[in-house]
């Protein structure tokens, strides 16, 4: 096993040697609010302490105590429950100068304690959700677990959200709030700023006593399409979007696209069966409705040859038939008048058959 990345005595440079796999992420800052978040430890947490070139001080899978403490040989008992993972690491470090010059200390965060937290608003499955994180588990694609049991292995706001079956399509990605009702604080989170600028700030740790609760939108699509492409691919946005497909296609309907494949217009026509009894049609003209911000439908033309456009949750796309030239619209007309007389003509001469006393041939006359 290869010596960890050490603590330097700078919490700046500590935050930026720690590897993001070897360490949860402690301290979680808010642009918007001038926030800060730290993850604060308590019994049943397990940590693992790491001294750089001084193996004989390492000590791994260290459960705080009922009671908060822990024991670290040769420092004895400390107090942990209650204290910050920095706190803690300017304990340690203070400690170990007793017995090294210039210590630097690794802590990493294993496993958490189980809590529960909530979710409201405009989420799949709202409801309480229990966690419990074992940061050193590799999850070897165990298909014993459930998708919805990893996702809840790490309290980022993010994966909760997955567990909770996504977000609605009428949320409002940017307020969304948190609470906490051990502490009272409150945290005010856009979740658009880690689509769109990768602030993964943004993605806050939950704990103990926090409620998330994400808001609607005055209408389900009270986003600009640029926004939605990136809110599409987000892993806890809906993993399914309806769009309703008429027309001149096979299968003309509801149809449901895969948000992590393709939702395009011409995914759209695939999904619906291809346009009808035609392969070769591609019609320049295709007519998608939409819902604006005031809920009123607005119809636009498309050439799908040109503009595979992104689609949105319930747009209605509108195929139109294939144009034809008039003489053939004309012999379809005609068509449809002479089948009747066709049909009954056919009929009466099988009546007249049946009735030919003649019918039948005699034979040896």
């Amino acid at each position: 096993m290869s010596m960890p990345m050490a603590f330097a005595e700078n919490i700046s440079d500590y935050k930026a040697k720690i590897p993001a796999k070897n360490i949860i992420k402690s301290r979680l800052e808010f642009n918007s609010n001038n926030y800060s978040r730290s993850y604060v430890l308590g019994p049943n947490d397990v940590i693992s302490i790491f001294v750089y070139d001084s193996e004989e001080f390492n000590q791994e899978n260290i459960r705080i105590q009922p009671n908060g403490n822990i024991i670290i040989m040769p420092l004895g008992q400390i107090k942990a429950a209650g204290t910050t993972i920095e706190d803690l690491h300017i304990q340690l470090v203070n400690k170990y100068k007793k017995y090294l010059k210039d210590p630097n200390v690794t802590i990493r965060l294993d496993k958490t304690r189980p809590f529960v937290v909530y979710v409201t608003g405009a989420v799949l499955n709202p409801g309480s959700y229990e966690i419990s994180t074992d940061t050193t588990d590799n999850q070897n694609s165990n298909a014993i677990k459930s998708e919805v049991m990893l996702e809840r292995k790490s309290p980022l706001l993010s994966n909760i959200l997955v567990a909770a079956g996504g977000i609605q399509f009428d949320s409002d990605l940017e307020h969304v709030k948190i609470t906490n009702s051990f502490d009272n604080s409150e945290f005010n989170v856009n979740l658009m700023d880690i689509l769109e600028k990768g602030d993964a700030g943004q993605d806050i740790y939950l704990m103990a006593g926090d409620t998330v609760y994400i808001p609607k939108l005055p209408t389900p699509l009270a986003v600009s399409e640029e926004k939605y492409k990136k809110y599409a691919t987000a892993t806890f946005s809906p993993k399914i979007v309806p769009i309703k497909v008429y027309g001149y296609v096979n299968k003309p309907g509801l149809i449901k696209l895969d948000s992590s494949a393709s939702i395009t217009l011409n995914s759209a026509i695939t999904a619906a069966g291809g346009y009808l009894t035609d392969s070769a049609y591609a019609p320049k003209k295709i007519f998608i409705s939409r819902a604006d911000i005031s809920g009123k439908l607005v119809t636009r033309v498309v050439n799908p040859m040109s503009n595979d456009v992104t689609l949105m949750p319930n747009d209605i796309v509108y195929v139109p038939e294939k144009p034809r030239p008039l003489v053939g619209k004309s012999f379809d007309y005609m068509m449809r008048v002479l089948n009747p007389v066709n049909t009954f003509a056919n009929t009466y001469n099988n009546w007249a058959l049946m009735y030919n006393p003649h019918r039948y041939q005699v034979i040896g006359k």
